[in-house]
């Protein structure tokens, strides 16, 4: 297969109506759209052995996953996507999987009604998906918002990828709703857009937690110069218990790829769970008692 005929077959699967703003839609060397809002812009990428493998993912699995991974950092900014930049680098191995690459990033972006307006496809030796998100805010949530007074919100307990990831990687069998639901979790997250998009007016600040509870939260609290107190009776409520009583803990806090969201305010934020407070000082605790960083990070040797 041409790259011509690909491209026209992929192309057929991100065909929408187009937004209003569109001018230019998918077609020309870019597209064009305007804005009277703020433009919030990200990219993310997933690569093949490092944040995804084949063998235990379907790669309709893995263009949702890395679409979410895009929206959610867009939500996490008081955003709302618009549209999506994918480059894919595509072995010829995965060349039958290919639409099914695009139909799981178009399954993904029709959650939130955004459309894929541009990319680049390549061939090469490992599966390598690029995306870039755009979106537009009228009031960007920053880390650097949370003060001191402030109760720590969270839209749902972390934990249940690093739980799959477990699950998939020591190819432990167990019949449960609770394990079948961090395997899917760690395949392709499921996130309630909705209720992020509900949550803005109430939340001073927010962060995807993508790294890890611990780390990421750690990022507000240096951008906000305080002290994040985490309640560790909360965070033990986690169904994830039920999957390995010692373990459990370390993935609620430690865990990435749930792309939960986490932000600070003064008052309640319905349908979010309380999990902390902000007080003076600086660092992440847990029930008042310092507490190290576990979660994922990148690194060269």
């Amino acid at each position: 297969m041409r790259e011509a005929e690909l491209i026209e077959q992929i192309q057929s699967i991100f065909a929408r109506t187009g937004k209003a703003n569109l001018v230019v839609p998918n077609g020309d060397d870019g597209a064009v759209f305007t804005s009277e809002k703020q433009v919030v812009a990200c990219a993310d990428v997933a690569v093949e052995g490092v944040h995804f493998k084949p063998e235990w993912s379907s790669l309709f699995e893995v263009g949702r996953k890395i679409t979410a991974a895009n929206l959610a950092d867009i939500c996490a900014m008081g955003g709302w996507p618009n549209f999506l930049l994918v480059t894919v680098v595509l072995p010829e191995k995965y060349l039958s999987g290919a639409l099914d690459l695009a139909k799981g990033i178009a399954f993904e972006a029709d959650l939130v009604g955004a459309q894929v307006i541009g990319g680049d496809l390549s061939t090469g030796a490992e599966l390598s998906i690029s995306i870039t998100a755009l979106g537009e805010t009228t009031k960007p949530l920053l880390r650097s918002g949370a003060v001191v007074g402030d109760s720590v919100y969270i839209s749902s307990l972390p934990g249940f990828s690093a739980a799959g990831l477990y699950l998939l990687s020591n190819e432990k069998k167990i019949d449960s709703e609770i394990a079948t639901r961090a395997i899917a979790q760690h395949k392709s997250p499921t996130i309630d857009y909705e209720k992020y998009r509900s949550s803005y007016e109430k939340l001073n600040c927010a962060i995807d937690i993508s790294d890890g509870l611990v780390s990421d939260a750690g990022h507000i609290a240096k951008a906000s110069g305080v002290r994040i107190d985490l309640d560790s009776k909360v965070l033990r409520t986690s169904e994830l218990q039920q999957i390995d009583d010692a373990r459990y803990l370390d993935w609620v806090l430690n865990g990435g790829e749930d792309h939960a969201l986490f932000g600070t305010s003064s008052e309640d934020v319905a349908g979010f769970i309380r999990i902390g407070k902000i007080i003076s000082g600086s660092g992440v605790t847990l029930d008042g008692n310092e507490i190290a960083a576990g979660g994922f990070t990148h690194s060269w040797r």
